[in-house]
């Protein structure tokens, strides 16, 4: 009796120390969601939320939009299944007459096939400076587009069609145009500047390390590297209201994977269980269902957060503004909120192409699926690649890999030359936000990590959501009236840096 008075008392002991422990813990909840509810109406907006774009002179946007259209109108499509050279010189042959000054004074040069302008400086002070474009482009697709992709159309409302408008030959076009005025004014640079172009971007081809071969070959290291990559958005993550310029700092690896799942083969009237088929679909529904990476907040990904939480509605900004408390719930939810940025926390798998057998009734001897993959700094190559390898023998499949790089080193967002972009923003683009971010997609850029700490990744023309999503797609076209203000941006960089750094 004695003991089960005891035990009783024990017990209703413990039950009472367990609730004060709930309520504690409760409590605690209670004043950390107190806290960043208070932090995050804290928060008060910035100018991005309401900033406007400049007022472009209507005389230079005519005069850029008819130099880009004629650089569209030269078909550029870049392929590793087949690589005509003649349509690349012609593209670089056309360049002399739209920049007459840049050709006269620069030297011009064309390793791998591709373009290197280098404007020497009378007696150098410090390291180059660069900037980059491609010249290829995708295959414009069939059918869909307003205007014929290869039309360089100039419409009523100030809209230059084709294809590479956005990626990337308009970029190229603001780069030399910035530097034909600069020449034409008369400035003097005090560093050596190049501008460069590969043709092989597309497809991450031979062409770019032919050009940073020659540069290397030459001694070359730049204190500055600016490529596609980031551009100004309104809205560039959903619930985020506002004009920023984004501009990547990180650029993830890329893979190409193969899935194989072998059998017997047979005819399809007497199907065994296990063929190739089920095995893969299996394979890739385990994959996307239940992502097998790791996401983490990097550094990058928090000042991104961070940067852009005061201009968020009420939910996003109390999760953006307080990392230290809803970090864990970002993390797993993020890809309802905006898919882009989950993909910068990760290493992603989307599956692309896939073949099984050649008839309707024969069951596959071997079937496969492809993947790409974009790995993160965190969890890079051979740690992804481990993982998938794992998941394809749970599923009694091989994987072969078939081509694949690894992240580039990140750049410092406190560094002079990211600092030199922030203030030049603030000058061509009054109020706009300036935001680091991870680059999810692939540039050229990452073959420079051996000639350049700085390698920033961001064209600084602002386009709406219609031309962000036609990159890649159709209908891809840019507003004339942007590409002032780009040409005014680069003019400006060169200027500070050639000056300064």
């Amino acid at each position: 009796m004695i003991k089960l008075i005891v035990f009783l008392v024990l017990a209703l002991l413990a039950l009472m120390f367990l609730r004060s422990l709930v309520m504690l813990a409760l409590i605690a909840l209670l004043a950390a969601l107190a806290f960043a509810c208070v932090r995050a109406l804290g928060l008060k907006a910035t100018p991005a939320k309401t900033a406007q774009p400049p007022e472009a002179d209507s005389g230079r946007a005519k005069e850029y939009a008819e130099k880009l259209s004629a650089m569209v109108k030269i078909e550029t499509v870049s392929s590793r299944f087949g690589q005509d050279p003649e349509k690349f010189r012609a593209f670089q042959d056309s360049l002399p007459a739209l920049f007459p000054t840049v050709f006269a004074r620069c030297e011009v040069y064309h390793p791998g096939g591709g373009l290197v302008l280098r404007l020497p400086a009378k007696a150098p002070k410090g390291e180059p400076i660069l900037l980059m474009s491609h010249h290829d482009v995708v295959d414009p697709q069939d059918g869909g587009w307003e205007h014929a992709p290869f039309s360089g159309d100039i419409d009523e409302t100030g809209r230059i069609w084709g294809r590479g408008t956005v990626d990337t030959k308009g970029s190229l076009m603001c780069e030399m145009q910035a530097l034909e005025e600069l020449l034409l004014s008369g400035w003097e640079n005090e560093k050596d500047v190049y501008i460069t172009s590969s043709c092989t971007e597309e497809w991450s081809g031979p062409c770019a390390p032919a050009i940073v071969a020659f540069l290397e070959e030459r001694g070359v290291h730049l204190g500055m590297l600016l490529d596609e990559g980031g551009m100004i958005l309104e809205e560039p993550v959903g619930g985020v209201k506002g004009r920023y310029a984004m501009v990547g700092v990180l650029e993830k690896g890329y893979g190409d994977v193969r899935f194989v799942a072998r059998s017997r083969g047979g005819h399809a009237s007497a199907p065994c269980r296990g063929t190739p088929l089920p095995r893969l679909g299996a394979l890739m529904q385990d994959i996307e269902k239940h992502s097998p990476f790791r996401a983490e907040i990097t550094p990058t990904v928090r000042e991104m957060f961070t940067r852009l939480a005061p201009n968020a509605s009420f939910p996003l900004k109390l999760v953006f503004g307080n990392l230290w408390l809803f970090g864990p719930v970002l993390k797993r939810f993020m890809g309802m909120i905006s898919p882009a940025a989950a993909a910068m926390m990760q290493t992603t798998c989307a599956f692309t192409t896939a073949q099984g057998s050649g008839g309707l009734n024969v069951l596959p001897a071997k079937a496969y699926v492809t993947a790409n993959l974009r790995f993160i700094h965190h969890q890079a190559n051979e740690e992804s690649l481990a993982i998938l390898e794992k998941i394809a023998k749970k599923h009694d499949c091989e994987m072969e890999v078939i081509y694949q790089d690894h992240p580039c080193p990140v750049v410092d967002y406190n560094g002079a030359p990211f600092k030199l972009l922030e203030e030049v923003a603030s000058e061509i683009y009054p109020g706009y936000g300036v935001v680091p971010y991870v680059m999810t997609g692939g540039t050229d850029a990452k073959y420079y990590g051996g000639i350049c700490d700085h390698c920033l990744r961001f064209a600084p023309i602002e386009i709406d959501d219609q031309q962000y999503k036609s990159v890649h797609s159709v209908n891809e076209n840019l507003f004339a009236s942007a590409l002032v203000p780009a040409v005014d941006f680069y003019k400006s960089v060169l200027t500070k840096y050639c000056a300064r750094l």
